[in-house]
């Protein structure tokens, strides 16, 4: 991997066992209490979730300055938002602070559209932030002003993902798994303060002998703006597990727009028993069912 902000970013994961998920995932945990010597709850909850966001704003540090060396990457800048949006969906934090990460994800966004003005994923997450910071604006005002800035962040986006919609991964290509996992998808464009209800396609694993125990699941998500694009139909993929019961490396069988990658991205993630797993490793059938909910 060439990349310096992929590589601090598999670096981070390392240091922490399974990246960018499992620091958000760490919010919430509580440290184990001594028999001899137990401390109040509030206490304890309070002095965890504080060593929890040093810990995380360390290591948001460390992708900001990684972002920082490629300024007109706008991938990179991206990545540091996305990691910002992860960590403010955060149900522990309060007000000020999910203000604070929704403010650093913006800016990290600004400068990702600085670096391309149509970078679509900068583009779906700005809109997505603005929106939830508008849910807390006290000022009418003020909230209608985010609402405007993330509907024309909107369109824009829904524009140029309308110029790709038309085109799928084609079949055959091979994607290799050793680049860290995709940033979370984004909720539903429209509307402030709408819960979301996330929607997933259903998989089936195919093999020529028996198929490995999978021990890690990930479902493909079908994104809100997919769902509503009109899309649906059947992706399937060839996945190689090797001998630690990780995806190696995934092969397009059969492609549809808008959601093979959805397809790719849950399945890279899988893992499987390494005691299951055939001598030499196996190879998987994966087909993923992407159907819209019934309304």
């Amino acid at each position: 991997m060439s990349d310096p902000l992929l590589r601090k970013k598999d670096e981070m994961a390392r240091s922490i066992g399974v990246g960018v998920v499992a620091i958000l995932g760490v919010v919430g945990m509580v440290a184990a209490r001594s028999a001899a010597q137990q401390m109040p709850r509030d206490r304890t909850t309070s002095d965890q979730r504080a060593t929890e966001r040093a810990a995380f704003d360390r290591k948001a540090a460390e992708l900001e300055q990684a972002a920082a060396q490629q300024p007109g990457n706008a991938q990179a800048q991206h990545l540091v938002a996305s990691f910002y949006y992860e960590k403010a969906r955060d149900v522990a934090l309060s007000a000020e602070e999910r203000r604070g990460y929704i403010d650093r994800g913006v800016a990290a966004e600004d400068r990702a559209l600085a670096a391309d003005p149509d970078y679509v994923e900068a583009l779906v997450y700005k809109n997505i932030l603005l929106r939830t910071r508008a849910t807390m604006e006290l000022d009418p005002a003020v909230q209608a002003a985010l609402v405007r800035e993330a509907d024309a962040l909107r369109s824009r986006a829904l524009e140029l993902a309308q110029a790709q919609r038309t085109k799928a991964i084609p079949e055959g290509t091979l994607v290799n798994t050793n680049a860290p996992p995709p940033p979370p998808p984004p909720p539903p464009p429209s509307g402030v303060s709408e819960p979301i209800t996330w929607v997933y396609a259903q998989t089936q694993i195919a093999a020529a002998a028996n198929a490995p125990v999978k021990t890690k699941d990930v479902r493909p998500i079908y994104a809100p703006m997919v769902i509503a694009s009109g899309y649906k139909g059947e992706v399937i993929v060839e996945a190689n597990v090797d001998a630690r019961g990780k995806v190696a490396q995934v092969r397009v069988i059969k492609s549809q727009p808008m959601l093979t990658q959805a397809a790719i991205d849950a399945v890279r993630q899988w893992e499987f028993d390494p005691a299951t797993v055939a001598a030499g490793g196996s190879v998987i059938t994966v087909t993923a069912n992407f159907t819209p909910p019934a309304r």
